[in-house]
């Protein structure tokens, strides 16, 4: 069976744009679609998360337009990211899935939940928060600074091993494990860039218009959604503080919240063997 590491990359034409995907392991439930970090690729997922869901359900990961392997040009506001990522699965076939977003990715989670409610059955949102509303925090300035302005192979590792785990020795050895794993995947093919500095910039945009109610957002709709949504997070997330995670809890009529101890952004990847069962769990539930 393929894996994270070994799954071919396939592609589709949707709407006249080249979109990147892959499509792996048993699929003999609705399948689970992941939707990726800031700056990162289909390439950057743990495969310490990724494999032992593959063993049950059959896994979808996507580059987003303007990401990674995929043509085309990366919208500035989510709920085009959103939309994206519909076309594409219709486009494939695909027309009920479970959906875990983390991070950025949550932010796309929830406005693709939203668009297309009939789609997803179930859905996970990690490390991630809705958009501006009372109660809901954002990070320091200088943690998205790091990453975002992260040139070299070495400054993008340190800014994710300062922003994903704490900075104790423990803490960062086990990062750079991290690290090590999701390069497996360059043994197999080469691995994608994160998302260079023009596509940052288009990323950052539609970071601010989230946060300040330009275009489509979720933080009045989240009652909207009716389905079962598991909110996960570590218990001192930098990036995304853990606060925002109640807040999602709080107005999402369906929702169970479960907090990582002593961990923050990167808790899916520092407990990424724990994190796979749960989602297990609550996905067969």
């Amino acid at each position: 069976m393929s894996t994270q590491q070994t799954a071919k990359t396939l592609y589709a034409n949707v709407n006249g744009t080249k979109m990147a995907y892959r499509r792996f392991g048993n699929p003999a439930k609705v399948p689970l679609v992941f939707m990726m970090h800031f700056r990162g690729t289909m390439d950057h997922w743990d495969p310490e998360l990724i494999n032992p869901i593959a063993e049950s359900r059959e896994v979808i990961l996507i580059d987003n337009t303007g990401v990674g392997k995929s043509a085309g040009t990366i919208p500035d506001h989510y709920s085009g990211w959103a939309q994206n990522v519909i076309d594409l699965l219709s486009t494939i076939g695909v027309h009920k899935i479970d959906l875990l977003g983390f991070s950025m990715g949550g932010f796309v989670a929830q406005m693709v939940t939203l668009k297309a409610p009939g789609l997803v059955r179930r859905l996970i949102l990690a490390g991630t928060g809705p958009s501006a509303g009372e109660g809901v925090q954002q990070g320091p300035a200088e943690a998205y600074a790091l990453i975002a302005s992260a040139a070299t192979p070495e400054e993008l590792q340190n800014s994710y091993l300062k922003t994903f785990y704490s900075l104790s020795d423990e803490k960062q050895a086990m990062g750079k494990i991290w690290w090590k794993r999701v390069q497996q995947r360059n043994e197999f093919e080469k691995m994608s860039d994160f998302v260079v500095p023009e596509g940052v910039e288009q990323q950052t945009k539609a970071v601010i218009n989230w946060m300040t109610h330009d275009g489509e957002t979720s933080y009045e709709r989240l009652g909207e959604i009716k389905i079962p949504v598991l909110v996960a997070n570590g218990d001192n997330d930098l990036l995304v503080p853990t606060a925002n995670s109640f807040v999602l809890k709080d107005r999402i009529p369906n929702a169970q919240l479960h907090i990582y101890p002593d961990t923050g952004h990167g808790f899916l990847f520092e407990y990424a063997s724990v994190f796979a069962r749960q989602i297990r769990i609550f996905l067969d539930n």
